[in-house]
């Protein structure tokens, strides 16, 4: 239930209705109520305070009329910086912008101010005893306008902000961290030691892994089918590890947060029991959220997709930003040497009596590794400066790690930069300085390379 509502909270906030509606209605509401106050405690304000029935009529048609102008201005500014976003950083990044919360406020208080003074105008109108003038009322409306502009600044400010390259990529960044963080729990006494004990420790969880998985294609199984094209976004894991604790079974999770599944395609599946059938697993598809988009809530590689977009276009032809695509590299790097300091995903989930309930597909360092590095890899052959930037940023991140799997991958991805660019007809003199920090980043991971990759 919990990931249900996480999934639902994340929808109705990255829009542009949902804060407004709110704000919305409570100005119409505080319109409703605040002459009521008005009545009741208006006698007792000083005369300083008090405004004669003609000038608050005037006074709330302006704020009314300037603030629906004010609203068409900040919803126009806010396309024109959409519009520029998604043409210079990618259309995936549009959903960052759409989310920030100054955006929606500015939208929401401009709609509240407008129809609170609205709605509060019919109120200053002719009684039995003269002219009700809700003096409180009124002096709302003025906070609420100086509140307006207030906001309206900051909207700006953050505009001017968001539209900067190197700022965007410090906010997705910062939700790919967000992410690692949640998804792969600090040590805790849970993780793999370094060294050669580490690797028999890896060595030995995965081929664990292996047999428990290769077990289910050994047996008919019942399959938990989707019921629409899309893409997975969340897995509520406590629910099927509950439903699996209860019916004593073990589930394998055969899709990730992140994967394509089409109509009728199984996102897991449980050996078949005479005490459960196909019934039995219809509320199951409920545990497996799919939706039109990627989104950050369980899959890391869709934030690590939106750094690395930006450095795609960065490097291409019709932009040539190699500057920002090292700016990209870096906030990866940061990232990568987050993840190898988190606990590892085993795959494995066992119940309170150790029985084995959930089986996954873990995640593992050489796949958060391509991810983030294989297409830049690619699209940046022959430049220099880019070629040295992920030699370093690969060298960082060694630094913090001393487990042999990861220090593998890391020597991968540094052999196939040099090789990529011992191919691209470099001059001499930018070849060596590609060698050179390769040399050095050998030596720190010591590990066996061909001679050949030097010559």
């Amino acid at each position: 239930m919990a990931t249900w509502i996480e999934n639902f909270w994340r929808t109705v906030t990255n829009g542009f209705w949902f804060v407004p509606g709110i704000f919305l209605v409570v100005g119409i509401t505080l319109g409703i109520l605040a002459p009521e106050f008005d009545r009741l405690f208006g006698g007792e304000l000083p005369s300083k305070v008090e405004v004669s029935a003609t000038t608050a009529r005037a006074t709330l048609t302006t704020i009314c009329g300037a603030m629906f102008t004010v609203t068409g201005i900040v919803f126009s500014t806010t396309i024109v910086a959409l519009s520029i976003t998604s043409g210079q950083l990618g259309p995936r990044l549009l959903r960052n912008f759409m989310r920030q919360m100054i955006t929606q406020v500015t939208l929401g208080i401009c709609l509240a101010t407008s129809t609170y003074c609205l709605v509060l105008l019919p109120h200053v109108d002719k009684v039995e005893d003269g002219v009700f003038v809700p003096h409180i009322s009124i002096s709302i409306a003025g906070i609420l306008s100086i509140a307006t502009l207030v906001t309206i600044v900051i909207f700006i400010h953050r505009v001017a902000y968001s539209m900067q390259a190197q700022n965007v990529v410090a906010d997705v960044s910062a939700d790919l961290n967000a992410s690692i963080q949640r998804l792969f729990p600090s040590n805790m006494g849970d993780t793999l030691n370094s060294g050669e004990k580490g690797k028999a420790e890896s060595e030995e969880r995965k081929e664990q892994w292996k047999t428990v998985w290769s077990k289910f294609d050994e047996v008919e199984t019942l399959k938990i089918t989707s019921s629409k094209d899309g893409y997975l976004q969340a897995i509520d894991h406590e629910r099927l590890f509950h439903f699996a604790d209860l019916h004593d079974i073990c589930i394998r999770i055969l899709a990730r947060p992140g994967d394509y599944v089409s109509d009728q395609q199984p996102f897991a599946d449980l050996k078949q029991e005479q005490h459960i059938d196909n019934r039995d697993l219809l509320p199951l598809r409920n545990a497996f959220i799919t939706g039109n988009i990627r989104t950050t809530q369980q899959d890391v590689e869709c934030a690590i997709d939106e750094v690395v977009e930006i450095a795609l276009r960065a490097l291409s032809p019709g932009i040539n930003d190699p500057f920002t695509a090292m700016t990209c590299i870096d906030f990866l790097s940061s990232s990568l040497r987050r993840f190898v300091g988190q606990q590892q995903e085993s795959g494995l989930r066992y119940g309170p009596e150790e029985q084995l309930r959930l089986i996954t597909r873990p995640r593992e360092f050489s796949s958060i590794l391509e991810a983030c590095f294989n297409q830049i890899r690619q699209n940046s052959v022959g430049n220099v400066a880019v070629a040295i930037r992920l030699l370093e940023a690969i060298s960082s991140i060694a630094e913090c790690t001393d487990k042999s799997n990861h220090r593998y991958a890391l020597a991968q991805q540094a052999m196939m930069i040099l090789e990529a660019n011992k191919k691209a007809q470099l001059v001499e003199f930018d070849f060596q300085a590609i060698k050179q920090r390769f040399r050095a980043l050998h030596e720190d991971l010591q590990l066996e390379v061909a001679d050949d990759l030097f010559r």
